[in-house]
């Protein structure tokens, strides 16, 4: 099964800033950058003032809505405009978090973009991987890694969409440092069940 749609995605790198803005718990495409430039009008010798978090927005009628493995984030920008995004969580038996899967409208296109959140520490010249069940591999490169963690940008075009919603899992791969001098490969599941339902509620 080819996944060239994949790597395609970087050419339209440009919308899928948005789905950072889900990293700090915001929905996407409704928090602008916030604050900055007032700390330039200071007075010569006067501290700096504090950056201004933008206001958190409020939860929208269906923010916390479960679609099998798939949950609805949504705020409400405006009073009758509801966003949403489609998360999943993968956490290790320990409880702390190995992967985030994040799906949600981008700007200026039809299609969705995923994000998908790696653990800080991965080894990056080994690459990562997706693979849709039992197709192929497919190279998905890292765009940044960040203190949330590292981040992977994809545009869900017409060619990987497709494979997603008849897919039951997609499977990232990674590589670690074992603490000894080894490398361990890494294969984290993405469960796709209830993924088409929970994207129809994201893309109205």
């Amino acid at each position: 099964m080819s996944l060239r749609g994949m790597p395609g995605a970087a050419r339209r790198r440009g919308a899928l800033p948005a789905l950072r803005r889900a990293l700090a718990g915001a929905a996407m495409l409704a928090i602008g950058a916030g604050g900055g430039s007032a700390a330039f009008a200071q007075a010569e010798g006067e501290a700096p003032a504090p950056p201004q978090e933008p206001a958190p927005l409020p939860p929208g009628p269906r923010d916390g809505k479960v679609l099998h493995d798939w949950r609805l984030h949504c705020r409400l920008p405006q009073p009758d405009q509801e966003i949403c995004e489609m998360r999943q969580q993968i956490v290790n038996q320990s409880g702390d978090r190995v992967l985030l899967a994040v799906v949600g409208r981008l700007p200026n296109t039809e299609a969705p973009g995923l994000l998908i959140l790696l653990p800080l520490g991965i080894l990056l010249p080994q690459g990562t991987h997706l693979r849709i069940d039992q197709g192929e591999e497919a190279r998905v490169p890292v765009i940044r890694c960040e203190r949330q963690g590292c981040q992977i940008e994809l545009l869900l075009d017409d060619d990987l969409l497709p494979k997603l919603k008849a897919g039951t899992e997609a499977v990232v791969t990674f590589h670690v440092d074992d603490g000894r001098g080894q490398r361990l490969r890494v294969d984290v599941p993405i469960s796709l069940i209830g993924f088409s339902a929970a994207l129809a509620e994201v893309m109205q």
